[in-house]
């Protein structure tokens, strides 16, 4: 009787060793625990940096190299078809110095960010709309302008930090935020580019 194997790939994985295994990129399951055990450590690709850091890797070679290694085994695929492989080394970086990269980077979008709103109020001519419609409202239209500058202040504070879903360092809810949605799109967009030039035999791969 044959035993049943459950594999289940994600779209892709980061790793930090030279060689990966099969336990590395999928995860196996069956209720014959040794096969299981046996299958993991399979060596399946390793690193050469001259071809790059990112590699394809179907299911079906995978499905090949278990058939090739065990008899009697059903092989029954649950997950991606194909599985990007990135490496990276590991995070050994200085600590001071990402501080200081966060802190630049902050510095400059701060600024741009000011400036963009700057523009966009100067081209709408936020000013002398203040000053109207404060005219309309009492006859203090220079207070009543300044009171508008603050609420509009306060509010534009407030709808950033509700649209971005981010209060410093921590999330007002837990839902995605929309910088989030983006990189995740730009990352599928960037794995099925790679899947598709893979299967037109553009694809790097070196197995064991």
């Amino acid at each position: 009787m044959s035993d049943t194997v459950y594999i289940k790939m994600d779209r892709s994985v980061e790793v930090t060793h030279e060689k990966v295994t099969i336990g590395d990129i999928a995860k196996i399951e069956s209720k014959n625990k040794n096969i299981v055990n046996n299958i993991k450590p399979i060596k399946i690709l390793a690193d050469k940096p001259e071809l790059g850091n990112r590699y394809v890797i179907s299911i079906m070679k995978i499905i090949e190299i278990i058939d090739e290694k065990f008899q009697n085994v059903d092989i029954s695929n649950i997950g991606e078809t194909d599985c990007i492989v990135e490496f990276k080394k590991s995070n050994t970086s200085c600590k001071p110095l990402e501080i200081l990269k966060t802190g630049i980077i902050c510095i400059l979008l701060f600024f741009g960010a000011g400036f963009s709103i700057m523009s966009f109020n100067n081209d709408v001519s936020i000013d002398q709309m203040f000053l109207q419609i404060s005219g309309q409202i009492s006859e203090d239209t220079v207070g009543g302008a300044k009171i508008l500058e603050l609420t509009y202040a306060i509010g534009l504070a407030v709808g950033i930090t509700v649209f971005y879903n981010h209060f410093g360092p921590k999330k007002i809810t837990k839902d995605p935020t929309p910088i989030e949605t983006e990189m995740r799109k730009y990352e599928n967009e960037i794995n099925d580019a790679l899947v598709d030039g893979h299967n037109r035999e553009d694809g790097k791969l070196d197995l064991k």
